[in-house]
């Protein structure tokens, strides 16, 4: 791996592990038992994935976790779903994360739902974005590219990345929003 690349690893294993220490200690003030984990990933020895989820499930009861792949090494429950349509009833859990997976369900439209899903089956949650205009795309790790339409037009698994703008416009009015325009990612919290 060239010294760029580890940098850059470096430098999100940094974000992430500050990122899920601000979603667990604010889980805690709003006295979280139960855990809905939508899009989440197994963590993985020495990288970058799994970080903040492994955060917010320590001493969690995690209910059940959603994607559209199915995920054989899971360590709770797990089942194939759509997180604009989840199969839950109202106020399944107190908590559901989506860790970086709002820009991947399709456009604006699509990110609304997901939302109101949120909203829906959790009396609090958190959805957490790469910033789309830091230097820096935190999927891939390349420098600039992710700003061209060229390279996203070639990468369908980007839906929409968004700005700042484009987020907090897709959130509840009283959803509050850590980071700046500047922030590498961003991430809303909401309670009811």
């Amino acid at each position: 791996m060239n010294p760029l690349r580890r940098a850059i690893r470096a430098f999100s294993i940094r974000s992430r592990t500050k990122k899920g220490a601000f979603i667990s200690e604010w889980m805690d003030h709003q006295e979280v038992q139960t855990v809905l984990m939508v899009g989440a990933l197994p963590s993985e020895p020495g990288s970058n994935i799994g970080i903040v989820e492994d955060a917010v499930i320590r001493g969690r009861e995690v209910k059940m976790g959603i994607g559209l792949r199915p995920q054989p090494r899971s360590i709770y429950p797990y089942m194939i779903a759509d997180a604009r349509k989840m199969p839950f009833e109202d106020d399944y859990v107190d908590f559901a994360l989506a860790n970086a997976v709002i820009e991947h369900v399709g456009d604006e439209a699509d990110q609304r739902r997901m939302v109101e899903e949120h909203c829906r089956v959790a009396r609090c949650w958190a959805i957490t974005t790469p910033n789309r205009w830091f230097p820096v795309e935190s999927h891939t790790a390349v420098m600039f590219l992710h700003w061209l339409p060229s390279w996203r037009g070639k990468r369908k698994e980007f839906s929409r990345l968004l700005s700042l703008r484009e987020f907090r416009e897709l959130l509840p009015p009283n959803a509050e929003i850590k980071g700046s325009w500047w922030s590498p990612t961003f991430t809303a919290t909401f309670a009811r």
